[in-house]
This record gives structure tokens, sequence and C-alpha cells, in this order.
């Protein structure tokens, strides 16, 4: 069984089509489980209909109040999932018809190369198309210029490259996670660090995905290769500073969470992390070279010189 995790506030204006597309699933040995952050929309009236066709298959709860983040919306469905594998997914998004089937069959590869009680994470390449579903990139691995075989610790602790609605966990990985951290800056990034620490991390080197980008998006896909972008983000020194921040205390927490069963190497390399706020420039741009903290990519690299 595959729990499929829909987080979703005033969707109303995509939540059909990415309801069509689960259901049109290859794969259907699924349970999907929507939690709505208090829409105000018409999204309740959509999941009913859908639940009245599909009783079985679709559960609908609501929050007490509004959470304000997505990230813990997730939270909160990750821990009350129970199924052997669990995905998460976002309202705005479609589904390619074999998404499921396809990240099933990496996680089996996976976890009869490893054991079938490894904690593992798969993820996929995605599709970025526009509102009406316009194609702008068949890869955002490439678009973005990004490398999904960057999945050590040292490199996680500073980029995440695991795209939450491309996601599938084994129960063996979200054992590991009983709760999730304020200082998490997102699930998807959070059980990247713990799967790369503790198990392994699988990527389907295709799209299962339409990536959908509209000025909804809490989070979305930026093209790295538009200079307009880049010179946006050069002028956003605050916003610079407060991302580079947040990676900080995620690794703080995360340091408080599992230092106990770390290996001494990893505890190297995480409290380095952690703690480079402590030190002078210099010494923070050292410990980026003795532990290869560093992103992918050149001008990546410069952004962490610059705002480290």
């Amino acid at each position: 069984m595959v729990d499929i995790l829909l987080a979703v506030y005033n969707g109303a204006a995509y939540l059909s089509e990415q309801l069509d597309s689960i259901v049109k699933q290859t794969f259907t040995n699924w349970r999907l489980i929507i939690l709505d952050d208090c829409s105000t929309d018409q999204t309740p009236e959509i999941v009913e209909r859908y639940q009245q066709r599909y009783p079985n298959k679709i559960e609908y709860y609501v929050n007490e109040t509004n959470s304000g983040n997505a990230k813990y919306t997730f939270f909160n469905l990750l821990a009350h999932s129970t199924a052997d594998y669990v995905m998460t997914c976002d309202h705005d998004d479609v589904w390619l018809p074999a998404k499921v089937e396809w990240t099933m069959y990496k996680m089996k590869e996976l976890e009869g190369r490893y054991g079938a009680t490894t904690p593992i994470l798969v993820h996929t390449d995605l599709k970025i198309v526009d509102e009406r579903l316009y194609e702008y990139s068949s890869s955002m691995f490439e678009s973005q210029q990004m490398d999904y075989e960057r999945t050590q610790l040292h490199y996680l602790l500073a980029q995440n490259i695991v795209t939450g609605c491309t996601m599938m966990v084994n129960r063996y990985l979200l054992d590991l996670c009983p709760k999730f951290p304020d200082d998490a800056i997102m699930h998807d990034w959070w059980l990247a660090l713990v799967a790369s620490a503790f198990g392994k991390i699988g990527f389907v080197d295709r799209a299962t995905i339409l990536y959908r980008q509209h000025s909804g998006n809490q989070v979305g896909a930026k093209n790295v290769k538009d200079i307009k972008y880049l010179l946006h983000r050069f002028k956003s020194n605050g916003d610079n500073k407060q991302m580079v921040q947040d990676t900080y205390q995620q690794a703080a927490a995360f340091w408080y969470c599992y230092s106990h069963c770390l290996t001494p190497k990893q505890k190297r390399i995480v409290q380095a992390y952690a703690t480079l706020p402590k030190y002078w420039k210099g010494k923070r741009i050292f410990l980026l070279f003795r532990y290869r903290l560093w992103k992918y990519g050149v001008i990546r690299k410069l952004g962490q010189i610059f705002y480290v």
C-alpha cells in the first residue's frame, strides 16, 4: 500500500486536474489522504465530489487553524500515515500515469540491493510547465543545473536536491523521523538528510510529473541560467543571508536529533556546518573547503562564499 499525502490550501483552480491524474495511475494500490489548511475557496466541494466517486480511496481532513506554511501540513500528514510506502503531493501539479509505478520499481530495486529494512528515499526528475501545462523544460535537473548524484550528507546540508512532490519513502525511513523539528526547512530536505545519513537515496532519471509554475507557488523552479533571476538573487541580500542561516539552524536541529547515532565522520561534518556562524568569515570559508560543504555549480559556490 502507498499513502499519497496531499497538502492543499485554496487549490480549487488546479485541484481537479491533480486528482484526476492520481486516480488514473497505473499502480492502483494507493490511498489518498488530503489535509486542507483551512481553504476559503471551493476546495472542500471539489474534494467531496471525488470522495463520493472513490469512497474507499480518499480520506479528507481539515486543520483546526491555518498553519501558514505547507511544511507543517506535510509534517502532520507524515506523522499520521501508516502505509509501508509514502509519497507527498502538491495540489497544483499533474502526475504522469506511471509515476507511482516507476517510483515503486526503483524503491523495490534498492530494497533488493540493500535490504528490505534499509531506510530509502526515491525521487525523480520533473517537467516544468506553466499554468496551462505548456512545457518550459523537459528536465528540472537540467534547467536548474542540479546533480542527482550529490546525495552525500556534506552536500545535502548546504543544498537540497529532492523535490517533495516526486518523492517516495519507505516506512523504515519514516520510523527514524518520529517528529519533525520547527527548524527543518521542508519535509523533503529533512527526509533527504536522514536518508543520506542512515540509508540510501535513489533517483529515477525521467520526469514523472508536470511541475506547474504559477503566481501562487510557495516553492517553485527557478531558472538559474536567467540573468534577470541571478541579478534579483544578488540584490536580495537579506533574503539570501536568511536562507543560509536557515540551513545552519536545520543542521543544528539535525545534530540535536541524531548526534547520538552518527558516525564520527558524520558528527564532524554536521557539527562543522551547524557551528559556522560562530566563526569569522575566513574560518567559515576554510571549513567549507575542509568538509566539502559546497552547493553545486560555480555561481552557487560564489554565492556561498559571499553570504557565508
